[in-house]
């Protein structure tokens, strides 16, 4: 008999809490979800250094030029590939001299440029305390047993949305060390469209 009633409590009491959970539910504040970064604690990470940096480089889209001794540098970047790379054309006097690509692995804004010199240095860009400078230091490159010069490091100051200073270093030529340094200014829309009528 004791067994029998247990069992009967026993019973009872699950189907109670069955029949209350649904109602307490429904009485329930609705949870404000914008919060739930906050209370999981899994808030938007901030964004690495490479990333601050590729998105710097993919604010330069648009055409660029500079004089030179030689003609105008024209440079040309184009974000690609959903905005995960941008790649940038270098021409000097209606020719195709070089192409650089820059995208993100990991923390790291990584720089591939495919040179006149005909080799292939790579970079990655270090942290400057001018927030104005890319700095692009030498990673590794290939061709360098045969064509020696090259450019070993980069160095770019975005001054304002309009002017733009590179300076490159060049290693393993004539001389021990040299140093191309250009000043571009951004081409409005209208004339970029001459540019390509």
């Amino acid at each position: 008999m004791i067994r029998h009633l247990s069992a009967m409590f026993l019973a009872a009491l699950i189907t109670a809490v069955l029949f209350a959970a649904p109602l307490s539910l429904a009485h329930a504040d609705p949870m404000d979800h914008g919060d739930h970064a906050a209370l999981t604690g899994t808030a938007a990470a901030e964004p690495s250094t490479g990333q601050v940096l590729f998105d710097r480089i993919k604010a330069l889209a648009g055409t660029w030029e500079a004089p030179t001794r030689d003609g105008t540098m024209v440079d040309i970047f184009k974000p690609f590939a959903f905005d995960t790379a941008v790649l940038g054309e270098e021409w000097l006097n209606g020719k195709q001299i070089t192409s650089t690509i820059f995208y993100v692995v990991g923390s790291e804004l990584r720089v591939d440029h495919f040179c006149d010199f005909k080799n292939q240095p790579r970079y990655t860009a270090v942290p400057s305390l001018d927030p104005q400078i890319i700095d692009m230091e030498f990673r590794d490159a290939t061709n360098l047993d045969t064509h020696p010069a090259h450019f070993h490091s980069t160095k770019w100051r975005i001054v304002d949305a309009d002017h733009l200073i590179q300076e490159w270093f060049v290693l393993g030529g004539k001389k021990p060390v040299s140093l191309a340094h250009m000043e571009f200014t951004k081409r409005t829309d209208a004339t970029t469209a001459s540019l390509h009528d």
